[in-house]
């Protein structure tokens, strides 16, 4: 993290986009002049050591992942680059800390302590320097594929433009949908959907992917991390958003030598292998902050985000480091963030025979801890106030100076927690399953689960069904129908609610007797 003071902002007068190019052979200098123009508010706290922590587990996260990649449990040519100089939060301390636990919540060998009971990042996201282990490893795995099959469910849904009174529809090619990543740290998932094997989005078709994070960490992501992932004879240019000061708008060109995954119709027409990417944002803000602001940034004309179209919110393992009243704060305005354009929006063409166009829904995959009341999730807890992020900074302080607020994770401790804080925030439903059903009941692939078979053996098979157990994947809609639209509650359900439906035809892999439905 950069800590630099921050010089003055530019006069109104120089305002302007600044852009920043470098290609795959270019070395990347130090951070522009301009990554430094953070609000004040923003950059409050950039040396407190809880910030730190928290930042940190960014770095856990994906060292857990570049370990999965280079066992072979799935691909990803991005994580590697991504990866540089990551440190993570575990260090000799804490691990010699997390070791101490008690031996009698999963039997673990005397004096060593449940393996699966560290730091919910570390579980999560272990230094692969430091010797991931297979219990990691595949519940890492499990994570990566289950937050993929929820973004691309997303991507593929068929939206509609209009629905009639019969219940049919007719389709509108003008929508865009948009995924917000929220807390993305050094994610890859748009580099593996845009560029990828198997890649999702093609030639930009209709998506905006945006990426939030504290402004720290977006300055770095935009002018190291990112261009260190550039593929060989490809360019990357960042626009720097000097309104906001620390948002940017990124392009990248992929040509004939560096294309990766490159699409069936790129490979059949070679003068199709140059394309551009231009749909896609780098938003630096805390998520502590009022999401207002984070609403402010996201429609600034530069990112052209759209309350009226489809949008995904991804928060994997996000919710649970913020602040209780901040998270619900974040939900309830994501849940009341869609917004219907009048009927004569030329952005959503109209069918001659119905002025109903599609109802606007937003969408979240959420991926957290649920700690539960038991001994080993009140140690994951634990843990985590070891490492300085959740109670007291110091737990032997008796000083109020010293406390922090409660964290989501430590107040939201069940999926029947989750997914009802998901409805009292304003989602119109919620569907959810811990992991170990994602991972045995749908939610997972067969071919994914052999695959990660044949990449190890796991001994520790009742440490990881309790790992899994600890955490869940959910996903909320909140759909918002024009006014005045009697037929609002079918067109619903012609669009977003579908990702939240149960059974054989689940999108998202959601199985019945597997997985819990909440209404508001």
């Amino acid at each position: 993290n950069n800590n630099n003071s921050s010089p003055p902002p530019a006069p109104a007068s120089q305002k302007k986009d600044t852009k920043i190019t470098m290609s795959s052979n270019s070395n990347p200098s130090s951070p522009s002049p301009h990554q430094q123009h953070q609000p004040a508010q923003q950059q409050r706290g950039n040396n407190n050591e809880y910030d730190k922590a928290v930042k940190s587990t960014a770095d856990d996260a994906i060292l857990a992942k570049l370990s999965c990649v280079e066992k072979g449990y799935y691909d990803d040519p991005f994580i590697s680059a991504m990866s540089r100089g990551a440190s993570g939060l575990v260090n000799k301390a804490t691990a010699s800390s997390m070791r101490s636990c008690s031996t009698s919540i999963s039997g673990s060998r005397q004096g060593q302590g449940p393996r699966s009971c560290r730091h919910p990042s570390s579980m999560m996201g272990n230094s692969a320097s430091s010797g991931t282990e297979p219990i990691i490893r595949r519940g890492t795995h499990a994570r990566v594929k289950a937050v993929d099959r929820a973004i691309d469910a997303f991507l593929s849904i068929p939206l509609s433009a209009t629905c009639k009174n019969d219940g049919t529809t007719t389709a509108n090619r003008n929508i865009v949908r948009q995924v917000v990543v929220l807390g993305a740290g050094r994610d890859t998932t748009y580099l593996r959907h845009r560029f990828g094997k198997g890649s999702t989005i093609h030639n930009g078709d209709g998506v905006r992917w945006y990426e939030v994070d504290h402004p720290s960490v977006i300055v770095q992501k935009a002018h190291s991390w990112l261009s260190s992932c550039i593929p060989e004879g490809c360019s990357y240019e960042c626009d720097v958003n000097v309104d906001t000061g620390n948002s940017y708008a990124v392009t990248m060109t992929s040509q004939k030598g560096g294309t990766i995954g490159s699409s069936s119709d790129e490979q059949a027409n070679p003068k199709s292998r140059t394309t551009t990417t231009s749909n896609y944002h780098l938003i630096g803000h805390d998520l502590r902050s009022s999401p207002a602001t984070l609403f402010e940034t996201l429609t600034h004309p530069r990112h052209q985000y759209d309350r009226s179209m489809p949008t995904l919110f991804v928060l994997e393992c996000v919710m649970m480091y913020l602040p209780e009243e901040a998270s619900w704060d974040l939900l309830r305005h994501l849940a009341d963030s869609p917004i219907s354009p009048p009927p004569s929006s030329s952005g959503m063409p109209q069918d001659d025979d119905d002025s109903s166009s599609t109802s606007p829904f937003v969408a979240v995959v959420v991926y957290d801890p649920i700690p539960s009341n038991d001994r080993f999730g009140q140690r994951m807890i634990d843990n985590l106030q070891r490492a300085g992020i959740t109670g007291r900074k110091d737990p032997g302080s008796s000083s109020d100076g010293d406390k922090r607020p409660q964290l989501s994770l430590e107040r939201t401790r069940t999926l029947s927690d989750q997914l009802t804080k998901l409805t009292q925030s304003g989602f119109d439903v919620a569907v959810g399953c811990d992991m170990m059903n994602a991972y045995d009941h749908g939610i997972l692939s067969m071919d994914d689960r052999r695959r990660a078979a044949r990449c190890e053996m796991l001994d520790e098979l009742e440490e990881f069904v309790l790992l899994m157990k600890h955490y869940c994947l959910l996903v909320g809609v909140s759909s918002k129908g024009r006014k005045g639209d009697e037929n609002e509650k079918s067109c619903n359900k012609c669009v977003g609610f579908q990702l939240c439906s149960v059974g054989k035809d689940s999108l998202v892999g959601f199985q019945e007797g597997r997985c819990v439905v909440v209404h508001r």
